[in-house]
């Protein structure tokens, strides 16, 4: 890999581990006293892990939040819709894995919502069509969440 491509690559990673380890603070405490982080799923011999799963207590419900780390607005206007798909099968096969019988709310959490117009709404309706659920952080920090 060139030198160029190597350090972006893991400046990616380092950003994404920030985010990821900033929002699981966000799901602490609180309501959220039963959220579990990395638990383990398998899915036909695949085994993965879902970021944050809460158990709601009052209605028996499960959220299962993905929490990705996508710069929407560096991406090839080509490559969202299967980058869209990507986060969505990944949370669905999480949902087959282990919550089948159970009612399960789907949600990604992003950085920030995209700048590039249209981006946004494409991204949304791409994930919605699948029943998952977007949050986009900088627009909930701004709401006081």
């Amino acid at each position: 890999m060139p030198r160029k491509t190597k350090n972006t690559f893991l400046k990616n990673i380092q950003r994404g581990r920030q985010f990821e380890t900033w929002e699981r603070s966000q799901w602490q405490g609180g309501l959220n006293d039963n959220a579990e982080f990395e638990a383990p799923t398998q899915l036909n011999g695949k085994k993965g892990r879902v970021d944050i799963r809460l158990k709601m207590n009052d209605d028996g419900a499960v959220v299962i939040v993905e929490i990705k780390a996508t710069d929407w607005d560096r991406i090839k206007p080509n490559r969202i819709r299967p980058n869209a798909l990507r986060h969505a099968a990944q949370i669905w096969r999480y949902i087959e894995a282990h919550l089948a019988p159970e009612d399960v709310i789907p949600a990604i959490v992003y950085p920030r919502s995209p700048k590039n117009v249209g981006r946004k709404a494409e991204v949304e309706a791409i994930l919605d069509e699948r029943g998952i659920q977007v949050i986009w952080r900088d627009e909930y920090k701004e709401l006081g969440g």
